[in-house]
């Protein structure tokens, strides 16, 4: 079975999506568990304070190590081994698919999510495994990073997408790889003047599979020249 652990200081944040998606809805709970942690109960101050102005002088509030190990600690606890620990931070490696399966390659795994100016640096040398960002900007924390990360990974266990299958054909996927998925269509046939190509209603599945590698190997020379 695995887990994944979420860490926050707005664990509401995460659990308004565990009780609302279609995806986590469709969970096999002798699968996979999921939690959120509140921060904040690890804090030993009266206030419960996590967070503290940073050395040197800048402006800004840092997440204290302590609490951080502390909830890490207790999650070592609760699922009797240390998780494979994720900071989300836009210090990280760029989330893509390899990452992804690289962390499903771990039974038990932490996800923490940043906040303010950041996290002590003794925390992420001490627990971190990964720091992972989901792009080249900056948001005002973790959480909404946690749950792409999230999404991304729950995908791949067995029971939550109807059709396993359709895990190959997406972009990136086995069957595409380092490619974009060409476009798609459903009915009607004809939208004004824009109609299904012929080739998807030939029936011909082998020409219609080189048709599709042709316009996915296009659109990523025209949309993606970095892959």
């Amino acid at each position: 079975m695995k887990s994944i652990d979420i860490v926050s200081i707005f664990p509401e944040i995460i659990d308004l999506y565990l009780q609302n998606s279609p995806v986590t809805k469709s969970i096999p709970e002798k699968d996979i568990i999921i939690k959120t942690h509140q921060l904040r109960n690890f804090s030993e101050d009266k206030h419960s304070r996590v967070d503290d102005k940073q050395y040197g002088g800048d402006p800004g509030m840092v997440l204290m190590a302590e609490p951080l190990m502390k909830s890490i600690d207790y999650i070592s606890g609760l699922r009797s081994s240390n998780p494979f620990t994720i900071l989300m931070s836009p210090q990280g490696k760029k989330l893509d698919q390899n990452i992804i399966l690289e962390i499903l390659n771990n039974d038990n795994i932490a996800i923490v999510c940043g906040r303010y100016e950041g996290v002590d640096e003794r925390f992420i040398e001490e627990k971190v495994n990964i720091e992972v960002s989901i792009g080249d900007f900056i948001l005002s924390g973790g959480e909404l990073p946690s749950l792409i990360l999230l999404e991304s990974l729950l995908r791949f266990i067995p029971g939550i997408i109807g059709n396993e299958k359709s895990l190959d054909n997406d972009t990136f996927g086995k069957n595409y790889k380092n490619l974009l998925k060409g476009p798609v269509y459903t009915r009607p046939k004809k939208i004004k003047d824009r109609e299904v190509p012929q080739i998807l209603l030939s029936g011909d599945h082998k020409k219609i599979e080189d048709w599709r590698k042709k316009i996915s190997k296009n659109r990523t020379k025209e949309r993606r020249k970095d892959l």
